[in-house]
């Protein structure tokens, strides 16, 4: 089943990502469209989603709709990704350099979503994955503000090797490897996501060091910290300081802020509903329906 790209743009254009292109369709419906070239990793993201549907949802992970192997919906996120809130929080030059932070998130709000961002990859660890790409980018806002993981091209199963640098003294029997996916590669990112959140940027990018501040963090060379909550589980982050996901997880929940409201997920009902609705679209889109 194909449908020229040209018709999506029947909806609004929100985003290119690395396997599709992302359309909004109204007010409750997204739309994730395949690039061709990236047809097999938008078949291995519909695999993961899959496997995620065979267990109870969490609410701190985007749910599909409806998926078909060009075509993924999902719910519209209407405060869009924690990478543009963070963004629009910034002043840049006109060479989009960082010159200045105009405000930061309030404290309990960085500590509910570090509580939902490790409650989603631990999560992902109980169901023997790892999400593989966690940052800004992939972490979408609700219209509650609440924080939901997204974007599975990169999940793997724990134990896999993971892109990432020969390890040094701080691995252990795993210096000199390419060590596994695992707690420590997903918990080293979830440290960098919190520096972002309670700074305002990423690590180093005030200094404007280009792949200097990749190379920075890959010799472990990290960047001065507080002695507040939330940087001291950045640290533990970044020092392997977590046996597993869910223990990171359990103690982002003393986080202010952490317990202030829950997060939901979607209904069966209200699945089975919109997932009619998407049905319905197709008919538009396709040259063929899907029965």
């Amino acid at each position: 089943m194909t449908a020229p790209l040209s018709r999506m743009f029947k909806f609004r254009f929100l985003s290119r990502g690395a396997t599709g292109y992302v359309f909004q369709v109204d007010d409750e419906i997204a739309l994730k469209y395949a690039r061709d070239e990236q047809a097999d990793e938008f078949k291995h993201e519909n695999d993961i989603y899959n496997i995620l549907e065979e267990h109870e949802p969490s609410p701190c992970i985007i749910q599909s709709r409806l998926r078909l192997p060009s075509v993924n919906f999902l719910p519209f996120m209407h405060g869009g990704s924690l990478e543009a809130r963070l963004r629009d929080n910034q002043i840049r030059d006109d060479k989009g350099k960082l010159i200045g932070i105009k405000r930061n998130e309030p404290i309990h709000k960085i500590g509910l979503w570090t509580m939902e961002l490790a409650t989603a990859a631990a999560w992902f660890e109980s169901l023997g994955l790892v999400h593989g790409d966690l940052r800004p980018a992939n972490l979408l806002l609700d219209c509650n503000d609440h924080l939901k993981l997204a974007d599975f091209d990169c999940a793997d199963t724990t134990g896999a090797p993971p892109w990432a640098r020969l390890l040094g003294d701080e691995a252990g029997s795993e210096k000199g490897t390419w060590g596994h996916n695992g707690a420590r590669t997903e918990q080293f990112a979830v440290g960098s996501i919190i520096y972002t959140m309670t700074r305002g940027f990423q690590p180093y990018e005030e200094e404007d060091l280009g792949r200097g501040a990749v190379q920075r963090l890959q010799n472990m060379d990290l960047p001065e910290l507080e002695d507040d909550h939330l940087d001291a589980i950045t640290h533990r982050c970044w020092t392997q300081g977590y046996g597993t996901m869910n223990a990171l997880a359990e103690e982002t929940k003393t986080l202010e802020g952490a317990d202030s409201r829950q997060s939901t997920v979607l209904s069966a009902h209200h699945i089975k509903q919109t997932r009619e609705r998407c049905r319905r679209l197709l008919d538009d889109l396709f040259d063929t329906t899907t029965g």
